[in-house]
């Protein structure tokens, strides 16, 4: 293979890595704009457009630009949302003002067309507006001056786009100009060594001259090495001459090689990189060499390429793994925000949680780190995909409440209401248990926006704090009055203890009804101490068990005073109640068991003396029903 053509064929080989406009590769050095604000975003696009080779950042500058619109995109979906949740609690709707804009520089004629042939319509537009008189303009303040700034690089660009082609065109017609005085040089009739001084300044002169349009790069490239080569084969130079031209070039080229070997130490890819491509260019510029040479001194380049080409793929690679890693972790965060409203809630605190859970998500999103520019703008769109959904979801239920408000707003205000109308109660219990059911009520009456809700939850709040502060004071009173009770109790049972009986039953027994009398009237004593009742009982019964009386009175009287020292306790007084009624079944039962037995029984003598015992214990039953009906009587009675 020829040597000009292996080189051509090294030079246009397919590089997969990305790299910047300005040389720097992304990887490196570069700051994660997705996180800056639209303040930062501004400022960052200010810089831009001040650069002085403006060239350089185009890649950067639409990036700042996209990213700009996707956050102004969602603040103004954000603005809507809190207009949209402030309307249900009646707030007041804030309208932006409108700002005055205007918009520079003029433009020339020219760089107006240099736009239209690169397909840049947009930015024509804005920049025919930046020549007409100021207007008002409805835009977000921020946009205004993003958008002052973009304009701003958009002009210096097309500027210095123009200039550069202009440049190109100038090198273009030097280096053919060259090329023809390189083939003029074949028909002069100098001497050899005049002849090759002039091809020598012209080889350098063509080093000199900077780039072309990239379209007629390669055809004046081969055009100007097959001129080369027809003027070595022309003039027919001494062999001398032409080895010494070739030795010249050989060590130049080696020069070429150890500096490209030398690259693979280099730590800056950038740099490296960089340096290759300008070897690259110098190797094209310099003469052929040795037949025997060329082959194995283009190997030595070729492999020192491959070598360096190496390094920077399996860097890219690298930097490939870790970004398809986060870019899973960012799909799996926006999969997790979309899981937030599988099941959809019911509640506004329900709501509120899922908000905090969605933003946590959102900051942990962009806590990765960015991408490439293809895998982030997928990033980006499936992240504000599963943001748009999740807030669709959360003000469509906002919407919903609002329809619901007024309704929550009257069950609430009944509500109050019926506090208010409690609070001056003093039947604690019955009052204390009707406001635990409104306080439900309360719980489940809905959300109604804060402004209200919270001016209704200070008046139910105020009305029930009324009734419970008044129960305290009560209670604490009656614990007071209890003490007392109990003081007045000890005494009476001391009393009791004393007690001696005395030969005359109905006196005895008056006297422990007095006990009995005097007990009720000491009244309740504190819940621990309650079981002085108990032991007042028992000793009031020891009592009437030794007195001289019958014992129908005395087990009245037992009865009595058991129900004296219950003491008003509804609770043990239904259950005392309820055991006395289940007794006296049970006993008429009986009475009719015995009462079908005699039916039984014939006319004899034998059956005589078990007809009389039955009896007996049928008056007998009957005389337990009579004190069980009396105990009734005085259950009523307490």
């Amino acid at each position: 293979m020829d040597e000009n053509e292996k080189q051509e064929e090294e030079i246009v080989e397919i590089d997969v890595t990305e790299t910047s406009t300005n040389g720097e590769l992304k990887a490196e050095n570069e700051r994660d704009l997705s996180v800056f604000s639209m303040e930062e975003l501004i400022q960052e696009m200010h810089i831009l457009s001040s650069n002085n080779n403006i060239l350089s950042v185009s890649k950067k500058v639409e990036e700042v630009r996209t990213l700009f619109y996707l956050k102004l995109k969602q603040h103004q979906k954000e603005k809507v949302e809190r207009r949209s949740i402030a309307e249900t609690v009646s707030a007041s709707r804030i309208i932006q003002p409108e700002v005055e804009v205007k918009i520079s520089p003029d433009v020339s004629g020219e760089i107006v067309e240099l736009l239209v042939k690169e397909g840049d319509t947009e930015d024509i537009e804005d920049i025919e507006e930046s020549k007409e008189k100021p207007k008002k303009s409805t835009l977000h303040p921020l946009e205004i001056a993003f958008r002052k700034c973009y304009n701003s690089f958009k002009w210096a660009k097309a500027k210095m786009r123009k200039e550069k082609e202009e440049q190109e065109e100038k090198n273009l017609l030097q280096k053919r100009q060259i090329i023809k005085d390189i083939d003029n040089l074949t028909k002069q009739e100098e001497s050899i060594k005049k002849t090759f001084e002039q091809f020598r300044a012209l080889q350098e002169k063509w080093k000199s001259i900077g780039y072309v349009p990239i379209v007629e790069n390669n055809n004046l490239w081969q055009s100007y090495h097959h001129h080369v080569e027809l003027f070595y084969d022309y003039i027919k130079i001494n062999n001398d001459l032409r080895d010494l031209d070739f030795k010249r070039n050989f060590e130049e080229k080696t020069m070429i090689c150890e500096k490209a070997e030398a690259l693979k130490v280099e730590n800056s890819l950038n740099k490296m990189h960089e340096s290759l491509q300008q070897l690259h260019e110098h190797w094209k510029n310099i003469g052929p060499v040795k037949k025997e040479q060329r082959e194995s001194i283009w190997e030595r380049f070729q492999t020192a390429t491959k070598v360096l080409h190496k390094k920077r793929n399996d860097y890219f690679l690298h930097k490939k793994e870790e970004t398809d890693k986060r870019l899973a972790e960012k799909n799996s965060i926006c999969k997790a925000i979309d899981d937030l409203t599988k099941d959809i809630p019911t509640s506004h605190q329900a709501w509120q949680k899922l908000i905090e859970e969605s933003k946590v998500l959102n900051e942990k999103w962009k806590a990765i780190g960015r991408l490439n520019k293809k895998d982030n703008t997928k990033a980006w769109k499936y992240l504000r995909s599963s943001l748009d959904n999740f807030y669709k979801k959360k003000n469509d239920f906002y919407k919903n409440k609002k329809e619901d408000t007024e309704k929550v707003i009257a069950t609430k205000t009944v509500i109050c209401e019926k506090v208010e109308a409690l609070k001056e109660s003093t039947d604690w219990k019955e009052t204390t248990q009707k406001l635990i059911k409104l306080q439900e009520d309360w719980k489940n009456s809905g959300f109604a926006p804060k402004q209200i809700s919270d001016k209704l939850w200070k008046r139910f709040k105020t009305a029930c704090n009324g009734f419970f502060n008044d129960k305290k004071a009560h209670f604490k009173d009656l614990d007071k009055t209890k003490e007392q009770n109990l003081l007045a109790k000890q005494k009476v049972l001391k009393e009791v203890e004393k007690f001696s009986p005395s030969n005359d039953g109905k006196k005895d027994f008056k006297t422990l009804n007095n006990f009995s009398k005097e007990w009720k009237k000491c009244g309740f004593v504190p819940f621990k101490k309650q079981s002085i009742d108990q032991d007042f009982e028992k000793m009031l019964n020891k009592h009437y068990d030794v007195i001289k009386l019958e014992k129908k009175d005395i087990e009245k009287e037992k009865f009595i005073n058991k129900i004296t020292a219950i003491n008003g306790n509804q609770s043990r007084l239904i259950k005392e109640k309820e055991i006395i009624k289940t007794k006296m079944d049970d006993v008429k039962k009986i009475i009719t068991q015995y009462e079908n037995n005699i039916s039984f029984f014939g006319k004899s003598k034998s059956n005589d003396s078990l007809k009389k015992e039955v009896e007996n214990k049928i008056e007998s039953a009957q005389k337990e029903v009579e004190l069980l009906k009396e105990k009734l009587k005085i259950i009523a009675q307490h």
